[in-house]
C-alpha cells in the first residue's frame, strides 16, 4: 500500500480555493497509520491561525 501525506494551502478558513502539496509518502503495510501520526505532529506545530485554512491529508493509494 502506498500512502501520501497532501498539505491543502487554502486562501482562507471556508477552505473553498485550496492548492494541494504532496508532502511525504510511504511504500509498506502500516503506512497510513504513520502518516496519520505525521499529519497530527505537523498540525501540532501549525499555529492557530494557519490551522484554520490549512490541513494535512492522507490518501490511499492500492497497487493495481
Amino acid at each position: 500500500m502506498t500512502v501520501f501525506l497532501l498539505l491543502y494551502l487554502c486562501t482562507d478558513a471556508s477552505r473553498s480555493s485550496c492548492q494541494v502539496i504532496p508532502v511525504e509518502h510511504w511504500v509498506q503495510a502500516d503506512a497510513y497509520q504513520l502518516c496519520v501520526a505525521e499529519a497530527k505532529r505537523l498540525t501540532r506545530d501549525l499555529t492557530a491561525k494557519n490551522r484554520q485554512s490549512n490541513y494535512f491529508v492522507c490518501e490511499t493509494q492500492v497497487a493495481p
